[in-house]
């Protein structure tokens, strides 16, 4: 099962969007995408809503993806 970042380039990249055009829809710089993809940083849930409308993601997969992963740790 893949990690909600890998989960999240996935997406991006099936919207054939690089890490820039997703920088620019977001508002934001190149660092700050490759943070989250890197997992250097954690988006918060208003965050992680506005960059899943960006790569047209729906949210409610990558929130499905950590409750797995909350299960598979216990």
């Amino acid at each position: 099962m893949p990690t909600l970042q890998q989960w999240l380039i996935s997406q991006r990249e099936l919207k054939q969007l690089n890490q820039e055009q997703l920088a620019e829809k977001l508002g934001k710089c190149v660092s700050y995408i490759q943070h989250i993809e890197q997992e250097q940083y954690i988006l918060d849930v208003i965050e992680y809503l506005e960059y899943c409308r960006c790569i047209d993601a729906d949210p409610s997969i990558g929130i499905s993806l950590i409750e797995q992963q909350c299960i598979d740790n216990e």
